[in-house]
């Protein structure tokens, strides 16, 4: 565990709205350095993207991490079928997801209350960075806090490349190409 301690201290901080010395890649090369291989390769599948159906990742952190991520998920496409009018072809399984990770559903239903997209999107990385420090809990050393960091980050990059201007005009793009313009 010595490994992980010093990995975990040269790393620099992550402040939100801030930006940050280090990207994703930096930080996946420097940790695969300290992590043993089963962390490693935990590390190689860390994604903002839980896989549809649960399994065990090798992690009890991660793991709880993608049921709530699956659970928002899955509730924000309820939502936006619901909005459309669009019959969603739910199995049980999706059900339970939802059901287990309940305290998602009302993160779900304000992100669709706001009426500027970016400023949803927005709410929703606040939301899961929230919960990546939840879940987190006292872990600061070890192959979770290692986890952990690296969604933080993952959260970081995506929220960076946010921009109304960049969003405008991929608006307009859609737009016109319904217009057949």
């Amino acid at each position: 565990m010595a490994g992980y301690y010093y990995l975990m201290a040269q790393l620099p901080g992550i402040v939100p709205g801030a930006p940050v010395s280090i990207t994703y890649e930096a930080f996946r090369e420097t940790a695969e350095r300290f992590l043993n291989r089963k962390d490693r390769e935990v590390l190689s599948k860390l994604s903002l993207e839980p896989p549809r159906v649960p399994g065990k990742t090798g992690s009890g952190f991660l793991d709880r991490w993608y049921l709530r991520e699956r659970g928002l998920r899955l509730s924000l496409e309820r939502i936006r079928a619901s909005r459309l009018k669009r019959d969603i072809n739910a199995s049980g399984l999706e059900d339970a997801l939802i059901n287990e990770a309940a305290e998602t559903a009302a993160v779900a239903r304000t992100a669709s209350s706001f009426d500027d997209p970016l400023e949803a999107e927005r709410y929703l990385d606040k939301a899961r960075a929230s919960y990546v420090s939840e879940l987190l809990g006292t872990h600061s050393f070890d192959s979770e806090a290692v986890f952990a960091y690296g969604l933080m980050l993952l959260l970081h990059e995506r929220e960076a490349r946010f921009s109304a201007e960049a969003g405008s005009a991929s608006y307009t793009t859609i737009y016109n190409q319904i217009l057949g313009e």
